[in-house]
Order: C-alpha cells, then structure tokens, then sequence
C-alpha cells in the first residue's frame, strides 16, 4: 500500500490517496503475502482514522493487485465497510486454516513506527 497525502502550500493536506494492492492476501497467487480480508478492514479503518485527522476524511483508493476473485472481491467490500462504519464480514470470508501467520501485529506496528516518523 502506497499513500499520498496532497499538500496545500504551508498547510495540512487537503486529501490522500492509497494504492492497495489486494495481491497481498493469502490466497492470491502472485504475492505470497498473509494478509487477510480482516487485515484489509483493519488497514482501512486506521486510514479513515488518519484521512479525518489530517484532510477532514478525503481520501481516494487505486485498486492495485488482486489477482484471487474471492479474496479481491471480499477485501474490496470490507475495504468499503470500514469507510461506511459497517461491521467486517471477514469472519464469513477468512479461513484460519490458510494463514501460517497473521500479520496484524506487525501491520500496527509498521503503522505506529510510519506515524511516529511523521509525527503524525
């Protein structure tokens, strides 16, 4: 996932835009990542979060990757249902079984070290 966060001369940004590459699930072929439908929702409620904070929550989303259906599909629409305020369906979607780690921890982690480097 790349970020941008479009800047008005000498002030807070006045949107962002994300790139997320939804080949980073754990069923995709291409990537052979371990994220999952859950890991998606999670990552898009914190840049809701970060969006309302620093552009009073504009945002946009490029779709990148995805090369699975099912997993694009479900991690699209919880993508969605994280800006909409809806519960996750991942628990519908996300079989435990797939996973040989869930990378959530370090996904927060990588999160908190980004946002304390940029004083966010």
């Amino acid at each position: 996932m790349r970020s941008l966060l479009h800047l008005r001369s000498g002030s807070s940004p006045i949107s962002s835009s994300f790139q997320l590459g939804y080949d980073a699930h754990a069923l995709d072929p291409l990537a052979g990542l371990q994220f999952t439908t859950g890991t998606f929702y999670m990552l898009a409620s914190s840049i809701k979060q970060l969006a309302r904070e620093l552009c009073s929550g504009r945002c946009v989303f490029f779709l990148e990757g995805g090369y699975n259906l099912q997993s694009l599909s479900s991690s699209v629409a919880d993508t969605f249902r994280a800006f909409l305020d809806e519960p996750s369906l991942a628990a519908q979607f996300d079989d435990p079984a797939m996973l040989y780690e869930e990378p959530t921890r370090r996904i927060k982690e990588a999160i908190e070290k980004v946002r304390h480097l940029h004083s966010l």
